[in-house]
């Protein structure tokens, strides 16, 4: 008889313990691990990172030209109503130009109160007493600010009387004079005292600008960019010399009174740069926009100038022609020929 030989069968495994899987699921990252994740998710951000910033800047400049737009609307309700553009300001005593004079009424943009939805804070400004003790100085208003700019929120200016807030559009005064008269034909469209009519604007309301963008002063005693201040810190003046294109980033481009106390004169690196003097003669159009600067016609539409338009002057600022397409733009009846800018 055959003797049977068993089979020996290997014993299954044991399952693993319930610790053991527990213990299992629970293993984490390695260091290297660890850091090559942190390197990715900062690879990650440093390219998505301006993309994000020019989207953002993208919808900001999208809003700041809308805001012109709709003081374009505005201005021309006003002409409607009153057949003139408001005055640039009012003055009653001293000199025009200098803002510390303080005995000056409205300006441009409190005229306009009543056509941007302010009527309440116009109903309150008391037209007979100076501008600089009517508490709605002080009123912030969105739509006179462009959200790309980091100084026009707070940062109220003390020169003559305080309390001033900031303000990012003014009116084309003249881009020869370095005053408020705009009473020459190569004027804007209002001065002191002075208001202009459409009639006046011969060299066509599409070819004729309005409003410049302005930045706001980078610290309470820089005056620019007030929006109820009488004067040129809410206007675009003399556009030549150092100041002959848009964003001009000479050390001096802006004549100003209380330049040396804002801590800016001669200094270019901010592209805020001020000569200091006894009357505000001087201010050029400028943006915290990579590139350029909004304006907005006489018609409300509204462009975007680069910095690098064509530019002429002579000794005389705008005297013999032929102008540069930035200062033609700024002329109402210059009888320049203007092409595509």
């Amino acid at each position: 008889m055959r003797a049977r030989h068993a089979v020996l069968t290997p014993p299954h495994p044991a399952p693993p313990s319930r610790e053991s899987q527990m213990k299992a699921s629970q293993r984490g990252f390695t260091l290297v691990e660890l850091l090559v994740v942190i390197a990715i998710i900062s690879i990650l951000i440093a390219m998505l990172l301006p993309a994000v910033n020019a989207a953002r800047e993208a919808a900001r400049k999208t809003t700041c030209s809308s805001n012109l737009r709709q003081i374009g609307i505005a201005l021309n309700s006003y002409h409607t109503a009153h057949s003139k553009f408001p005055p640039f300001l009012i003055n009653r005593t001293g000199v025009p130009q200098r803002i510390a004079d303080t005995d000056k009424g409205a300006n441009w943009l409190v005229s306009l109160l009543p056509y941007v939805e302010e009527e309440p804070l116009y109903d309150q400004w008391d037209l007979d007493i100076p501008a600089n003790q009517n508490p709605g100085r002080s009123h912030e208003i969105s739509l006179f600010k462009c959200p790309s700019d980091p100084n026009n929120s707070g940062n109220h200016c003390t020169y003559a009387g305080g309390g001033w807030a900031r303000g990012n559009y003014g009116m084309n005064v003249s881009p020869c004079s370095h005053g408020t008269d705009a009473r020459s034909r190569l004027g804007g469209i209002g001065g002191a005292n002075y208001s202009v009519r459409m009639r006046q604007i011969t060299d066509g309301a599409c070819k004729t600008v309005a409003v410049d963008e302005l930045r706001a002063g980078l610290n309470p005693n820089d005056i620019r960019g007030c929006w109820a201040m009488p004067g040129l810190s809410a206007g675009t003046a003399a556009l030549y010399g150092d100041a002959n294109v848009p964003n001009a980033g000479g050390g001096a481009s802006d004549d100003m009174e209380n330049c040396e106390e804002a801590g800016l004169a001669g200094d270019g690196s901010q592209g805020m740069g001020c000569f200091d003097s006894d009357s505000t003669s001087q201010m050029a159009p400028r943006s915290t926009h990579p590139g350029g600067v909004h304006v907005m016609m006489v018609d409300s539409s509204v462009r975007f100038v680069g910095n690098d338009i064509d530019s002429k002057e002579s000794k005389e600022g705008c005297g013999p022609r032929p102008h540069g397409v930035w200062q033609a733009i700024h002329t109402r009846a210059g009888g320049e020929v203007v092409n595509e800018f």
